[in-house]
């Protein structure tokens, strides 16, 4: 009785966690045994170059059906994945669910070679009708995590993203379209894409979102379409940044759970200066918002810390919708502007009501309006298209904006 008392005196509460860990691996792989082995099997039987995905994925695809992130089971799907991920990082795996791992530790999704002919047309039509109204036209190319002047990529997996960036700028500066390429600006300038962008999300940080905004402001005063405003309004100095520690998992981490790539900080970015008087209407969310920038430019609902279920990015100007109208009577700057865009540009469009009086922005992947007639009665002075690199041809740039 000695020696068991003994024994059982020296079991700590990690031989106790170990134990559970291991049940939990045995509970799951008895679940899932004989799809398993059959894709394992499946997978050995395939011949030439390594197949894509591997083993881990493909187990990780039978966890996916197994269970909601709701279910009643002993793990949810969140669960399953994070094990799933925990292993294909122990095992030093770089492809798992449609993401590869970059050098820099960040996850992507790979893109194929497309053609940028469509998108070039009718960004081009859009333009000219804009010139022929006898206002300025921005075409902006925002970076992708994927850099224009480096290759982060494992070996044995390919990426077109720049290429078709490439080709696209190429054919509107042929046609005589003003492209602001931020790929270019960010290698100038240093900035590494590791800092840049989230590790588990294909978006940006807000901090090089805001880096956009600034570039897109020095260009229109850079061409006298603006003047030189006070250095309040681009100076990150001048705005507060609050910073929530292990906040987000984004749209890849999703995918590969918590311990693959880990999890990402989160920022929101408000201004030092006074920025009362403003105002937002989004008739597609039903929000109509009154007061300072703060108030107006965000939705907080998402940011919280929930990662499977919460998008905290979503809180930047108040997420994704067809169209939006800011209105600030005390911008330096008294113009109507129109940006067109995605998720990506919620960032950097958001502080645009900061300068410029009038702020319109559309999504063409939910825009359900009449643009001819919106685009007539509204009649801006700018226009600014912002597209990532990663998606050239969607429709904000295929849209059929002339008619």
């Amino acid at each position: 009785m000695k020696t068991v008392r003994k024994l059982i005196g020296t079991i700590s509460y990690k031989h106790v966690l170990a134990v559970i860990l291991l049940a939990a691996i045995f509970y799951t792989a008895s679940a899932t045994l004989p799809l398993t082995l059959e894709q394992i099997g499946s997978y050995f039987r395939k011949s030439g170059k390594a197949a894509k995905p591997a083993i881990t994925t493909q187990i990780g695809d039978s966890y996916l059906n197994m269970l909601d992130f709701d279910g009643n089971m002993l793990l949810n799907k969140g669960s399953y994945l994070n094990l799933n991920g925990l292993l294909a990082r122990f095992m030093g795996q770089r492809f798992m669910n449609e993401r590869v791992k970059l050098d820099n530790g960040h996850l992507a999704l790979l893109n194929a070679r497309c053609d940028v002919t469509l998108p070039a047309k009718k960004v081009t039509q859009l333009c000219e009708s804009q010139r022929e109204r006898g206002g300025q036209f921005l075409f902006v190319i925002a970076p992708s995590q994927f850099p224009k002047y480096e290759n982060i990529l494992p070996a044995g997996f390919d990426d077109y993203t720049n290429l078709n960036a490439d080709d696209l700028a190429g054919m509107l500066r042929a046609n005589g379209v003003p492209v602001l390429d931020l790929r270019d600006a960010l290698h100038e300038e240093g900035i590494s894409h590791t800092d840049a962008f989230f590790v588990t999300d294909h978006h940006w940080t807000p901090e090089t979102g805001f880096w956009a905004y600034t570039k897109v402001i020095e260009y229109f005063a850079g061409l006298g379409v603006i003047d030189v405003l006070e250095s309040k309004y681009t100076d990150i100095s001048e705005f507060n940044i609050e910073i929530f520690k292990n906040w987000f998992l984004g749209s890849s981490g999703r995918r590969t759970g918590i311990y693959y790539a880990g999890v990402d900080d989160f920022e929101i970015i408000t201004p030092k200066f006074a920025t009362d008087g403003m105002s937002v209407e989004i008739p597609g969310k039903n929000i109509s918002k009154q007061g300072n920038f703060a108030d107006v430019a965000y939705n907080m609902s998402e940011n919280r810390l929930d990662y499977f279920r919460c998008s905290p990015y979503s809180a930047y100007g108040n997420s994704d919708s067809g169209s939006k109208s800011y209105r600030n009577s005390s911008a330096p700057v008294d113009l109507k502007v129109l940006s067109i865009g995605d998720s990506l540009t919620n960032v950097p469009f958001t502080f645009l009501p900061l300068v410029f009086t009038t702020c319109d922005e559309l999504d063409m992947r939910y825009y359900t309006g009449d643009f001819q007639e919106y685009y007539r009665d509204y009649n801006p002075d700018i226009i600014i298209i912002m597209v990532g690199a990663a998606s050239p041809v969607q429709p904000n740039t295929t849209y059929n904006f002339t008619g």
